[in-house]
């Protein structure tokens, strides 16, 4: 079972209010924006990675490759 933190954000008593007026939640919200800040920066994160053995990837031929996945399942 998940544990659960609070986390709290200040904001302008007219933001407060227009929230209310257009029926939005800002639990809802706030968890969403969170949830999207973190996949952007695992992304980020991902394509540092990739960017990092891209390199020595490109240096490989693809018919090895094929070859030796080949070789190997025959054995």
């Amino acid at each position: 079972m998940k544990s659960y933190t609070t986390v709290s954000a200040k904001i302008s008593e007219e933001e407060r209010e227009e929230l209310k007026k257009l029926g939005l939640n800002p639990t809802t919200i706030i968890r969403k924006a969170v949830q999207d800040e973190i996949r952007k920066a695992r992304n980020k994160e991902l394509i540092e990675k990739m960017k990092k053995v891209a390199s020595t990837i490109s240096k490989l031929k693809l018919g090895e490759i094929i070859s030796d996945i080949r070789e190997d399942r025959e054995r």
